[in-house]
């Protein structure tokens, strides 16, 4: 990662209204940009399904060099629910991490935990969830 977290900045984006891909239910989506001076360091979605309390609010955190010039091993995908007794992270379906090698590398679990990444993200998702004032 690019830092430790302490000198990203959260900036808040879109609300998106959608309906979940398995239920139809009303689905909102947040996202939020990760900046570091006037650099962008990443970018995250907040998932949340209303009235279906077997969908776990979802976040997406997306870091790593992301201009145009950068690559897919050069950007990472990370996959946290959001459990009752406290986030966990999540591995991606082959689906959809087929789908995200081209634009980014999709870390599961087993890529994370026990890495330098692992304490780092934490701190990322206390600074997301401290400053997007919709989550």
């Amino acid at each position: 990662m690019f830092s430790d977290g302490t000198d990203v900045t959260v900036r808040e984006g879109e609300v998106e209204h959608t309906s979940c891909n398995c239920c139809g239910k009303l689905t909102t989506v947040v996202s939020g940009y990760l900046e570091v001076g006037d650099k962008s360091a990443g970018w995250y979605t907040v998932g949340v399904t209303l009235d279906a309390p077997n969908h776990l609010p979802l976040c997406r955190v997306y870091i790593g060099d992301w201009s145009q010039e950068a690559g897919p091993d050069e950007r990472w995908g990370i996959r946290i629910g959001i459990a009752p007794d406290g986030p966990q992270l999540l591995d991606w379906s082959t689906d959809e991490a087929t789908e995200a090698k081209p634009v980014f590398t999709p870390l599961n679990r087993l890529q994370v935990l026990g890495t330098p990444l692992e304490p780092q993200l934490w701190k990322l998702m206390d600074k997301i969830i401290g400053s997007d004032s919709r989550l």
